[in-house]
């Protein structure tokens, strides 16, 4: 398994990567350090930033990792994985913590960034706000810090029924998909802000005056990514990191429905959209949500901990032209 002085290697290099003038604009150069959906992710904003004259988003610097490596007995197969806490340079004691998810495929191979996330932590001072702006995507948090990973002789303990516990990811897949106007309950998920306004959010877009309530969004959500660790927090309850994949279908009421785009969008400079009309198009995107499970036993339902399901990352999209 890694020690901690490789893990802050590895660490170190891929935030100098990330950082770099053309890191987060042309993922190639962050190619050897990420992986999964969180090079997925950065490729596709390359693409779209090629061709969209959207504003830039700031790239937060990452400062004061720790590091939650589990022993190497909790992890006798790969891929393995280790996970890492840091903070906004410049807001050290601010509440917003990044957590990445660190994957080697095989023995011998790169560790490489496959997940990141943002969770506001114990430590924190209370959060005044719940979105944490940074490139790709905004990231909402709930409120209500995490507690720290429980540790035992300094390595990061693991849930013992991770397996059970990955399966929540599928379950709020289920949850977060929907047919606009819907609103999708369930009492297997405990009622966040977070979630309710991005529902809200997304249930609004066929409101929008050019729509004039003709059109009608699809959201469908699978589970995507590599298997990643469940780390036990130290109040008893587990922390799921649960990468997704969304298929966003827009079209039209009927078939003499047509709508537009315009190029100041990141789907409309993807479909070169101006000046033409559209009964459907269907967009691939990328988020993450981080889920609290009760601990093992005990009664209550999960709780988002935080999603950018209101701002995921687009990664492609395609549309059925109406001329």
């Amino acid at each position: 398994m890694i020690t901690q002085a490789e893990a802050e290697k590895v660490f170190s290099r891929f935030e100098w990567e990330r950082r770099t003038p053309s890191g987060w604009k042309n993922a190639d150069s962050v190619a050897e350090v990420t992986t999964g959906p969180l090079l997925t992710e950065w490729k596709a904003n390359a693409a779209v930033r090629a061709v969209w004259k959207g504003p830039d988003r700031v790239v937060a610097g990452l400062v004061n990792p720790t590091f939650a490596i589990p022993a190497e007995q909790d992890q006798p197969s790969y891929p393995r994985s280790f996970v890492t806490l840091s903070k906004m340079n410049g807001g050290e004691d601010g509440p917003p913590t990044a957590i990445h998810y660190f994957v080697q495929e095989a023995p011998g191979g790169p560790w490489k960034a496959a997940v990141e996330t943002w969770v506001a932590t114990a430590a924190s001072v209370p959060l005044a706000g719940e979105n944490v702006w940074y490139a790709p995507t905004t990231v909402r948090l709930r409120k209500a810090p995490v507690a720290a990973v429980s540790r035992h002789a300094e390595a990061a303990v693991l849930s013992p029924t991770a397996e059970q516990d990955r399966e929540v990811c599928g379950r709020f897949a289920d949850y977060i998909s929907f047919t606009t106007p819907d609103e999708p309950k369930s009492d297997q998920f405990a009622p966040e802000p977070l979630i309710d306004e991005a529902v809200r959010e997304l249930n609004e877009k066929p409101k929008q005056p050019k729509l004039n309530g003709l059109i009608t969004y699809t959201y469908e959500h699978e589970v995507t990514g590599p298997q990643l660790p469940v780390l036990k927090l130290d109040d008893g309850t587990s922390l799921v990191a649960c990468p997704l994949l969304r298929t966003e279908q827009e079209r039209g009421k009927s078939t003499t429905v047509s709508f537009t785009f315009n190029n100041a969008s990141a789907q409309g400079a993807l479909l070169d959209a101006e000046g033409k009309r559209w009964r459907s198009t269907e967009a691939k995107l990328s988020l993450t949500a981080l889920i609290e499970l009760p601990p093992a036993g005990a009664p209550g339902p999960a709780r988002v901990a935080a999603c950018n399901c209101a701002d995921p990352q687009l990664l492609e999209v395609t549309g059925k032209r109406a001329d």
